[in-house]
This record gives C-alpha cells, sequence and structure tokens, in this order.
C-alpha cells in the first residue's frame, strides 16, 4: 500500500461506521417513535444528513481524480481550462488565482504543466511588461470538451432513476444547505445568504 493510502483508508472506514451507527439509531427510532422520540428524530435525520453530505463531497471528489485522470490528467489542472474558457481575452495569473481562490504559487504549478502539454499560452501583456495573459489553446478546448462529456457521462450513471423532481428538491436543499453553511457562526442564519444557483465545485465529476 502506497504511502499515505492507509490513513486514506482508514479514514473512509470511519466514515462509513459512523454513518452505519447513526443509520441503525435512525431505524430505532422509526418504529413506533413518540412525540418526544420524534424530536430526537429530526435531530438524527439532520445528522444523517450532514454526514452524507460530506462523504458524497469526498467521494465525487475521489472519483473525479480517477475519471480524469484516466484522461491524462488531473481536477485541478482541468479547473484552470473551465475559468479560462470564460474568458476569450486570457487572464493574468493573478485574476485566474483569485477566480480560482488559490494562491499565485500554487497556480503556478498547475500553468507550468498546462503550459507544457499545449494547452495554454502565456505572452507578456501589452503595456504592461511585469504582466502576463494566460489563454486557452484550441488544444486545450478539446481536452477540455473531452473531460466535460466524459463527466456528463458519468453523471448520467451516477443520477440514473431519479426523477426531475427529485433533482430538483436535491438541488434545491443543497444550495440552501451550501448558502447557510457560508453564513456567520453566531447561531443565527444570515437573511441575505441566498442559494447559489451556479455552485460549482472543482470535484464535481
Amino acid at each position: 500500500m502506497i504511502d499515505g493510502a492507509f490513513p486514506s483508508a482508514c479514514s473512509a472506514w470511519s466514515l462509513r461506521m459512523q454513518d452505519a451507527v447513526v443509520e441503525s439509531k435512525f431505524d430505532q427510532l422509526s418504529i413506533g417513535a413518540s412525540e418526544e422520540e420524534n424530536v430526537s428524530q429530526r435531530s438524527l435525520t439532520q445528522l444523517l444528513i450532514s454526514q452524507k453530505t460530506a462523504l458524497v463531497a469526498r467521494r465525487f471528489t475521489a472519483r473525479a481524480a480517477r475519471l480524469f485522470k484516466s484522461a491524462g490528467y488531473t481536477n485541478a489542472q482541468r479547473a484552470p481550462l473551465r475559468v479560462l474558457k470564460t474568458a476569450p481575452d486570457g487572464m493574468t495569473q493573478a485574476e485566474l488565482a483569485a477566480s480560482l481562490q488559490i494562491s499565485e504559487p500554487t497556480l503556478s504549478r498547475r500553468v507550468a504543466r498546462l503550459l507544457a502539454d499545449g494547452l495554454i499560452s502565456k505572452q507578456r501583456r501589452p503595456g504592461d511588461g511585469r504582466a502576463n495573459t494566460i489563454k486557452l489553446e484550441p488544444r486545450g478546448y478539446q481536452a477540455l470538451e473531452q473531460s466535460e462529456a466524459m463527466a456528463a457521462r458519468d453523471r448520467d450513471i451516477l443520477f440514473q432513476g431519479l426523477s426531475q423532481e427529485e433533482l430538483d428538491i436535491a438541488l434545491k436543499v443543497l444550495s440552501l444547505l451550501a448558502a447557510r453553511i457560508a453564513a456567520p457562526l453566531n447561531g443565527a442564519l444570515n437573511e441575505d445568504a441566498q442559494p447559489d444557483e451556479e455552485e460549482d465545485a472543482d470535484g464535481d465529476a
């Protein structure tokens, strides 16, 4: 087993065990629950949803990593391509780092790999010798289109059997939770926090 794999495996096993324990308790409360027990049942259901949401997020990220690794690159390298696709005139490295919410040194390593693979280009910005313009190249656009097609096929597999109504409900709940999680930890919800309709994590498959 490679270094780092054992702790990850233990973490995944721990999450599964916690999940199983909570589900078992939930099943027990679901049978003949009184009004007082219903309060506990609601609390337990909320805990179960919280755990499953975290577990699903981790598994989505891991699945995306495996999926895109088969195409020869990582999901972290794919993220800059997705942002650059929205900027035909290119972006500076600082702008790209800000869009990805990562540091410039971290982005520099990703950019170096993408440049070496011919997926992006970097040129001095006219009138500003200190800044470079990073653009998506045709080869990068093709790689991104290929990865998005792979991701779409994988999502079809994952969401198979779910109706549009069920998907809409799931999206509504997750969007609301995402907005509330982003609110300050002061015990009160921020009323201005609204669901992000375009929530898009790097780990999506």
